[in-house]
């Protein structure tokens, strides 16, 4: 008898034992993540920043080196200030305004989210210190100094990216762009804002719009391949990603984008003022490029981990390898996420 045109492949004990440990860390990350997430401030900071931390570990280690203390010291210092000036950079200069007005300070997390934010000072001298220390160290050379400058920058902009979806709204509804703005419900964002349920729910489309787009393209991508792959994505990169995964992928994670961002919209819950039925394209826009951009971050740390000679970035997340394993496409789904979402409030504006 022929082959059929469609066939499922088979799964055998081994894919059954890696799925079942894979579930339990994704529900226990989930139980622990989305609280912060909802509650934001100080609560998310930590976690995001505690994310970070293990993630500069991971890439320290990714080259499979014996580095000297300093390298670490240099890592930790540059990337957590890629990730972090721009929120002591603001409360600095509110800091010196309430000086001069005698108003009282208030330190906030939430306010100086208009854009990405990454220091040219700190880009400079991250970039000196790493040509610097490959002068000077005999262990560390320029592929490390290259290697490190870029991955740095990286996790700079990704993670400030995170942050940025998470308190973007709360920048939108101070700012005077959206000034009387109709945004949930017909009510004003000065009428909503202090409300809890825009601080700890509404506030929150945007990142889980941007995060549900990752995690449900890797996730069909992966059944996807596993069950329906027969022909490899990019067998120099990653030999196990298939074509049929990353189409299944793509569609699926499309589709429900598609249907989150159409039907918030509809009900008058739109995720972002710009983002509602009026400017349903930008909703297809995203819908579309969330994916895409999810297979771009997959592939170019896999492509990292394969010229390193590694399997996973680290093994903090049983099953699921590292932390740079599993935020890898979100990562960059994260920073085009931001970069559009930018662009659109500034009506294209690339001047701004």
């Amino acid at each position: 008898m022929a082959n059929p045109i469609f066939r499922v492949n088979s799964t055998g004990p081994e894919y059954r034992a890696s799925l079942r440990s894979r579930l339990i860390v994704g529900f226990v990350l989930i139980a622990i993540l989305v609280p912060c997430l909802i509650v934001g401030s100080w609560a998310f900071f930590a976690a995001v920043g505690l994310f970070l931390a293990i993630a500069v570990l991971e890439m320290i280690r990714a080259p499979g080196k014996k580095y000297h203390w300093w390298i670490y010291v240099i890592s930790y210092l540059t990337t957590f200030a890629f990730v972090y000036w721009f929120v002591f950079k603001g409360n600095g200069a509110a800091y010196l305004e309430s000086i001069e007005s005698g108003e009282p300070f208030v330190f906030s997390l939430e306010d100086y989210f208009s854009t990405l934010d990454i220091s040219i000072i700190t880009v400079a001298v991250t970039i000196g210190l790493y040509l610097l220390t490959a002068i000077l160290d005999k262990d560390f050379g320029f592929d490390d100094a290259s290697y490190f400058i870029a991955f740095s920058i990286l996790l700079g902009l990704g993670f400030q990216s995170v942050y940025f979806l998470r308190y973007y709204p709360f920048y939108l509804g101070s700012s005077p762009l959206y000034s009387g703005y109709e945004w949930y419900g017909g009510m004003s964002y000065d009428a909503y804002a202090g409300t809890g349920e825009f601080r700890y729910l509404i506030s929150t489309e945007l990142i889980f719009f941007a995060m549900i787009g990752g995690v449900f393209n890797d996730t069909f991508a992966y059944f996807g391949g596993v069950y329906f792959g027969k022909h490899p994505l990019n067998k120099r990169i990653s030999p196990h990603k298939t074509i049929e995964g990353f189409l299944i992928g793509w569609f699926a994670s499309t589709a429900s984008l598609l249907v989150i961002g159409l039907v918030l919209a509809a009900t008058g819950y739109p995720i972002l003022p710009t983002l509602d039925l009026a400017h349903w394209y930008y909703i297809v826009l995203l819908a579309i490029v969330i994916p895409l951009i999810a297979v771009l971050g997959d592939l170019s740390l896999s492509m990292v981990k394969r010229h390193f000679g590694i399997k996973d970035f680290g093994n903090v997340l049983r099953g699921h390898g590292g932390v740079l394993d599993r935020v890898d496409s979100l990562l960059f789904v994260a920073i085009a996420t931001t970069i559009i979402c930018i662009f659109i409030t500034n009506g294209w504006n690339f001047f701004i």
